[in-house]
This record gives C-alpha cells, structure tokens and sequence, in this order.
C-alpha cells in the first residue's frame, strides 16, 4: 500500500511541475519574457503558441522585428495606376535605370571603381527586407524564393534581416562585387 502511495505522490508531483504555472489570459496580457517563455515550453501545441513566441521575440528584441517585416496591403486599381506613373520618370523605368548601370558596372573592368554589386538571393518561403547598413542606409527587398541586387559604395556594411522569424545579421566588408544567399531551415 505504501508503493501505491508513494508512486501516486510521485505522479501527482511530476504533473504539477511539468504543466504551466500561467494560463492563456494571463500571457496575452503579460509583458513578462519568463511568463510567456513558461507557457510556450509547457504548452507547445497550443494554437496561439507561435504568436507568443512572436510577442516573446518582440519583447527580448526590444520591439525592433516589426520594422524587418513587409506589410501587405490590398493593391487597388487607382493605387497601381498612381505607383506606374510615379515610377515612369521621363519615359523610363527607374528599375531599368538600375539594370542599366549594373550592366555597366559589370562589363566595365575598372579596378578603382567605387561600386561594388550585391546580390541577395533569397532561398525561403517569406518575402524578406534587409536592412544593409554602413556608410549609407538601403532597405533591398526579396520575394520568396528570388533574388535582388543593389550597388552600393564600397566599404563596411551591416545586413540585418528576419527569415522567416529567424534573425540574420552579419557584417560585410564590401570591396568587390558579391552574392549572399540566405535559406531557412526547420
């Protein structure tokens, strides 16, 4: 009888420890990381888990994810119309204008040049914007699983982006032209 008791008192306490101290409510309205960081471990497959991680990323970072994420709004019709004026600058295309002078840059064979190309080819399943950061400031966005360049002035860059939740951050020393290729793994 007393193996039956103490097995009982064994299971009843290895359940009490193993579930969350915290209920669903109280991580919403809780700006705690130790709060919402106990209930994501004990409740992994609940529904609302990956907004909390979300929330829990957001708060340990200092707020700063958001401005790495697109936002998708609804394009209208007078939306699309007013972007294809815009960008039509004097009869051209300021996308071409880029192709152009990337084209130019890349059959040019000037060592001394003061550009340098970077291609970031996004190998994921999320739309991407890197931060490139260093002697002037670009925002380059990528769709999924496709590639974007820039040119930029030769020097030291910071690239910071979000894949997919998932930090990247790396410091480029950019004095020739280079690709980067950025993936995200489960």
């Amino acid at each position: 009888m007393k193996k039956y008791l103490y097995l009982f008192c064994l299971l009843i306490s290895t359940l009490m420890c193993s579930q969350s101290k915290y209920t669903e409510a109280q991580v919403e309205k809780s700006n705690d990381p130790q709060v919402i960081a106990n209930f994501i471990k004990y409740n992994p497959d609940n529904p609302k888990t990956p907004e909390f991680k979300r929330k829990l990323y957001s708060i340990i970072s200092g707020g700063n994810s958001a401005v790495a994420k697109p936002t998708i709004k609804p394009l209208t019709t007078k939306k699309l119309e007013k972007d294809i004026k815009k960008d039509l600058k004097d009869g051209t295309n300021d996308k071409n204008k880029q192709t152009a002078a990337l084209l130019t840059h890349l059959f040019s064979n000037d060592p001394n040049e003061k550009e340098a190309y970077i291609q970031i080819e996004n190998k994921s399943k999320c739309n991407l914007i890197v931060k490139i950061s260093g002697k002037k400031f670009y925002n380059l966005t990528i769709p999924a699983n496709n590639k974007n360049f820039i040119m930029v002035d030769k020097g030291t860059y910071k690239l910071t982006t979000s894949v997919c939740d998932a930090q990247y951050s790396s410091v480029k020393t950019v004095n020739k032209d280079i690709v980067i290729s950025l993936n995200y793994h489960k």
